[in-house]
């Protein structure tokens, strides 16, 4: 069997060509805050990046160092039980964030201030939407033809959360690529009744141990599988299922060497973390809740208003059409499932839909196969014209044809709106809402990551500065933010957190606005405070930095 039929993938031209689009359209936006660079400000040093690209670049430190040896019992002691090492993530996805740092480092000048050059390591994830495209569009391609494959593509691209994301040296796009990886040899070789070979089950189930090997996301892809199967196959699912299972754990605890170093304790305490971690709050409908306390439709009700417009509308094109085939059908289970699972009460929700963010994949699937559809049932009316009256024509296909106009409409509006070419993309919302604004009157949250702190933002702080800020997430967020923005370093601006004693604490304060943990009274200026200057997103606030000197506080913030 040759390697191009083991894996049925040969990519075409048309996939190379998306693939590389998505990796330009998001690497154009990554510089986080160099000194005199080139580059088009992107988004702000958010909260997790400072870790991942540290721990993804001793990865790949270690990984030089000993080669092979590094998955020996010896040598995964030394690094795995080093003190510097975290367990709080697989190491898959920061070992490509740490190869995208070493790799093009030199080629990305203006971090020479900083320990780490954050934009070549936001390369990483750029270079994981750029291989997410390729799969899907050539995925798409060979099941239901070059039209359906750009439409997919292109709802995926005009994304904001994903393009977003893409742009940060973060897990989130890693997670997503190899999420759908794991569901492909599920959509080529578990479609029909009969029962997938031993060899398609070892695929499956190492790809869903790559999965499990990038964040924890990937528990919640077996019981997918499980129903899928057993809805498909019946009792014949019992072999393939449990090849999968036995691959998968096998990658993930092989290929994870701090597992070694105490098996039934480490992987207790890696499952537990999520339920023992700090406790996140969430801004939803004007009100606070903890993670663990925020309302069962909060995955379904962000999904729709961040889910672009248009590829709704081509979900709804596809859902009144026709019947689902059998790999729609697991496109939409894929779709579906993860939003079950995180309104499950209790279960940990957080940061708008970073969580389930495998969704969009799927959801882009399906509604341009819907857009698809519907344009093929109206060239093939329109190419019957002759045989039929324009009147019957547009009472059997009307409906159709206007809705295609309308996603049409949409697409465009989407474009010239811009959101994708927007540092502050992950900040958008749908149009569905009116987008950020519309989110606003709702009572959405404004910001989840400070990405607005971006090296437009802090060239407008005076030099030598000292500013507080508030909030402040955690005790290593303002000392990484002075590490690893250079213009901070190059202004001599210094960070100090906000003890909320307006009294002793009077100067520049710097409001970052995730509403959930920013107090209400900070969300307005007081009055006698000067604006000094502010980062503003389609009218919304994101971040604002002001005077307090003369500020005349009405109650206590």
């Amino acid at each position: 069997m040759k390697v191009q039929q083991l894996f049925g993938f040969r990519i075409s031209y048309l996939s190379f060509a998306v693939g590389a689009a998505a990796f330009l359209l998001a690497a154009c936006r990554i510089n986080h805050g160099l000194v005199n660079s080139t580059l088009p400000a992107g988004p702000g040093l958010t909260l997790d990046e400072s870790f991942n690209i540290q721990q993804g670049v001793f990865l790949v430190d270690a990984l030089q160092q000993h080669g092979p040896l590094f998955f020996t019992p010896t040598v995964a002691r030394q690094v795995f039980g080093a003190p510097i090492y975290l367990t709080d993530h697989p190491p898959l996805g920061r070992l490509l964030l740490g190869f995208s740092h070493e790799s093009t480092d030199l080629l990305i000048p203006g971090a020479e201030l900083s320990p780490y050059n954050v934009p070549a390591a936001r390369l990483g994830a750029c270079f994981a939407l750029s291989m997410l495209l390729c799969l899907l569009t050539e995925f798409t391609k060979r099941h239901y033809g070059t039209a359906t494959a750009l439409y997919s593509a292109t709802g995926l691209l005009v994304m904001p959360q994903m393009i977003g994301h893409a742009r940060l040296a973060t897990l989130e796009t890693v997670t997503v690529l190899m999420w759908f990886g794991a569901l492909l040899p599920l959509l080529t070789w578990w479609r029909s009744e009969k029962s997938p070979s031993n060899w398609s089950a070892v695929v499956s189930g190492t790809m869903w141990g790559l999965l499990m090997l990038t964040k924890m996301q990937g528990i919640l892809f077996p019981p997918l599988v499980l129903m899928w199967a057993v809805y498909r196959l019946r009792l014949k699912a019992i072999r393939p299922l449990l090849i999968f299972g036995i691959c998968g754990s096998l990658v993930f605890f092989v290929a994870w060497p701090w597992l070694w170093l105490d098996p039934l304790t480490n992987v207790e305490n890696y499952l537990s973390r999520a339920s023992e971690r700090q406790a996140l709050y969430v801004w939803y409908f004007g009100k606070r809740f903890a993670d663990t306390d925020v309302p069962w439709h909060y995955p379904f009700v962000t999904a729709l208003i961040t889910v672009p417009a248009v590829v709704l509308a081509g979900l709804v094109l596809r859902l009144v059409q026709r019947k689902l085939d059998e790999a729609e059908q697991l496109l939409l289970a894929a779709l579906l499932w993860p939003l079950i699972v995180f309104a499950v009460p209790g279960v940990p929700v957080y940061d708008g839909s970073r969580l389930f963010l495998c969704i969009m994949p799927p959801a882009a699937i399906l509604a341009g196969r819907g857009v698809a559809l519907a344009a093929e049932r109206c060239r093939t009316a329109w190419k019957n014209r002759a045989s039929a009256t324009v009147r019957h024509v547009l009472r059997a296909d009307g409906l159709i044809m206007a809705a295609l106009l309308a996603v049409a409409v949409l697409l465009g509006k989407t474009l010239a709106d811009g959101a994708i070419l927007s540092p502050f993309a992950i900040s958008e919302y749908s149009d569905l809402i009116g987008g950020s604004r519309g989110a606003e009157r709702l009572g959405m949250e404004a910001s989840f990551w400070a990405d607005g702190l971006n090296g437009d933002f802090w060239m407008q702080v005076p030099e030598d500065s000292v500013v507080l800020v508030a909030p402040v997430s955690h005790q290593f967020q303002l000392p990484e933010i002075e590490s690893l923005v250079p213009i901070i370093r190059a202004r001599r601006i210094q960070l100090e957190a906000f003890e909320y004693d307006p009294q002793s604490q009077k100067g520049l304060l710097l409001l970052l606005h995730r509403l959930a943990d920013l107090r209400t009274s900070l969300q307005h200026i007081p009055e006698g405070a000067k604006l000094i200057a502010e980062v503003r997103f389609n009218s919304v606030v994101l971040a604002r930095l002001i005077d307090t000197t003369h500020a005349m506080w009405t109650e206590t913030p």
